[in-house]
C-alpha cells in the first residue's frame, strides 16, 4: 500500500511490515482477544489508551493548603497504558507556611479509581525523602476518587502539615509508583 509514493504497507512471510504510526481511531484499540487465556476473570483485551506526559505535584492540606515556593527541580512525569498510571517525580520547597491537617500530595494526572478496594493501596512504589521537620515519608498511599496521594511514615502513619518545615530545600520527596485510573 502506498500514500505519495512512498509505500507505508506490506506483507511478508511473517506478517505485516508498517513504515511509519499506526494511528488508531478514537474508541477503538489493539485488540489480542485472540489470546484468551486468562485464568482470572478477565475483563477486556482491547488495548485503547497509551499517553506520556508531564504534571506538576503539590503538597495541599485537608484542613487547608499551606503557602509553598518549590525550587525549580520538582517535577512530575507519567505513563499511562489502559487504566495503569505510572508516576515518578520529586517535590522540594524553598518556603512553605501555613495549611493545616493532613499532608497530601496533588496533582496527579488522572483521578484514581474507587472501586478496587477500601484500603486505597497502590501496589508497588515509594518515596525517599529528607529535610523534613519530622517523621520523612517512606511510602505513599492513594487517596481513591482523588488526583492526590499520603505520604506514609512509621508503620502506616500519615504525615501531617506539621511535619513539614520552613526555609531553603525543605520537605524534600523523590517518588515512584502505579495507580489504577478510575
Amino acid at each position: 500500500l502506498f500514500h505519495d509514493n512512498s509505500q507505508k504497507l506490506s506483507t511478508t512471510s511473517s506478517g505485516v511490515t508498517i513504515t511509519g504510526n499506526l494511528a488508531v481511531a478514537s474508541g477503538n484499540g489493539i485488540d489480542f482477544s485472540a489470546t484468551a487465556n486468562s485464568t482470572g476473570s478477565m475483563s477486556s483485551e482491547l488495548l485503547d489508551d497509551y499517553e506520556e506526559g508531564s504534571w506538576t505535584p503539590t503538597y495541599t492540606g485537608s484542613g487547608g493548603n499551606p503557602t509553598v515556593t518549590y525550587d525549580a527541580n520538582t517535577f512530575g512525569f507519567y505513563t499511562k497504558i489502559g487504566r495503569h498510571v505510572n508516576v515518578h517525580g520529586r517535590v522540594r520547597t524553598d518556603a512553605f507556611s501555613g495549611g493545616g491537617g493532613v499532608l497530601q500530595v496533588s496533582g496527579l494526572p488522572y483521578t484514581i479509581t474507587s472501586s478496587l478496594n477500601a484500603n486505597d493501596y497502590t501496589s508497588g512504589g515509594g518515596i525517599v525523602s529528607n529535610d523534613f521537620g519530622s517523621n520523612n515519608p517512606h511510602s505513599t498511599m492513594v487517596i481513591a476518587g482523588s488526583t492526590s496521594f499520603y505520604c506514609i511514615y512509621g508503620n502506616y502513619n500519615v504525615n501531617s502539615i506539621a511535619d513539614c518545615q520552613n526555609g531553603t530545600d525543605k520537605n524534600q520527596i523523590q517518588f515512584s509508583f502505579f495507580y489504577i485510573a478510575a
